[in-house]
């Protein structure tokens, strides 16, 4: 019986074009824009929340920690609203999910890992840059992996809608 509701909830959700957002012309621009909002504010708060631990390790001054969760804040406003789009209903996909965190802690701790010292071509800076890399990488991973915590909880709870939206 669960079987046959699944598929009919499926093909019911098909026949209308549910599925399809090539149209535009039934999707809620107003609410999109509401819950694009919505997800760029809880991924920003939980982001910061949880940059704070490793910042406040890194950082030596009240400037320099104002800084970096600047920089963290707007990062995962922006990780809030790709996830929204690129999940999208597919809320059981965890390896989307999961996927697109990495990818952005990959981006992020890559562009740390850039942004540092020069690059010297011997084997003691090679291990030392790897060894950075992945630190960067890991800390980034630990920013934005509980940002899609939360998403993810929001939109189980229903106090976030996944893209997109249609007109009621």
């Amino acid at each position: 019986m669960i079987d046959e509701a699944q598929l009919s909830l499926t093909s019911s959700l098909e026949d209308r074009g549910f599925w399809d957002t090539s149209g535009g012309e039934d999707i809620d621009k107003d609410s999109e824009r509401l819950e694009s909002v919505k997800a760029a504010a809880i991924s920003s708060v939980i982001g910061v929340l949880a940059s704070l631990p490793i910042s406040s390790y890194e950082v030596h001054s009240l400037p320099q920690l104002l800084f970096r969760s600047s920089v963290v804040l707007v990062s995962c406003g922006l990780f809030g609203v790709t996830f929204r789009y690129a999940v999208r209903r597919d809320l059981d996909n965890i390896q989307l999910k999961t996927g697109a965190a990495a990818a952005f802690a990959v981006v992020r701790g890559l562009a740390l890992l850039e942004s540092g010292r020069p690059f010297e071509l011997s084997t003691d800076a090679l291990i030392s840059l790897a060894l950075d890399g992945t630190v960067s990488v890991v800390g980034s991973i630990f920013i934005f992996l509980p940002s899609a915590i939360a998403l993810d909880y929001c939109f189980k709870m229903r106090f976030l809608s996944p893209f997109p939206t249609r007109k009621q």
